[in-house]
């Protein structure tokens, strides 16, 4: 069991990019990658062409890129929010395999960006694909038709996180019907805030 995981067991997957992985980039590549990947967290996007550097590759598959940002990401963010203390850590990163160098690399950006990482995922909680963009239009020669375009912050795509834009089409009686259906779990939210406010009023 490990503090990091909350007391329960460490995901097979994060084990296995820890050796696969994180273990055979040498310090300066695991603190460079560790240093997008706690920026991203917060917001920033991933320069591609940096990661590329760190792992010496031009083309091909981003596989490796991919896991090791995926799993160090899971690992800043779960010893975050388990409010897990850095010494706790590199015992546990250690008993998973990772080299005492690599270990140490890694406290020190969860000490550096532990405050604003827990901050982030307050904000963040129970929210999914954050909405960074709207606005909605009427486009020529279309008859009952209303473009929506969606602009979303840090959408997983292919493993990593991006800023996307989507474009939909709706018809107008859809459209109508959302809108309303939108109303109604706006204001089934604003009940629950005020029950919640009354509850802590009292």
């Amino acid at each position: 069991k490990f503090r990091f995981c909350g007391d329960g067991d460490c995901p097979d997957w994060v084990l296995a990019e820890i050796h696969s992985n994180l273990a055979q980039l040498t310090t300066d590549q695991l603190n460079d990658l560790g240093e997008h990947t706690a920026k991203s967290i917060l917001g920033a996007d991933i320069p591609e062409n940096e990661i590329y550097k760190i792992y010496s590759i031009t083309k091909g598959s981003m596989d490796a890129p991919k896991g090791g940002i995926a799993c160090l990401r899971f690992l800043l963010t779960s010893a975050s929010r388990y409010n897990t203390e850095s010494t706790a850590f590199s015992t546990e990163l250690q008993q998973l395999g990772l080299p005492k160098e690599h270990t140490a690399i890694i406290c020190r950006l969860l000490d550096s960006y532990v405050q604003q990482i827990r901050a982030v995922l307050r904000e963040k909680s129970l929210s999914i694909n954050q909405l960074d963009a709207f606005s909605c239009s009427i486009p020529k020669n279309t008859i009952d038709c209303i473009q929506l375009k969606i602009g979303i912050q840090n959408e997983i795509v292919d493993g990593l996180p991006k800023k996307t834009n989507h474009t939909v089409n709706l018809n107008r009686n859809d459209a109508l019907l959302l809108l309303n259906e939108l109303k109604a779990v706006r204001d089934t939210m604003e009940g629950y805030n005020f029950d919640k406010k009354y509850c802590e009023d009292k």
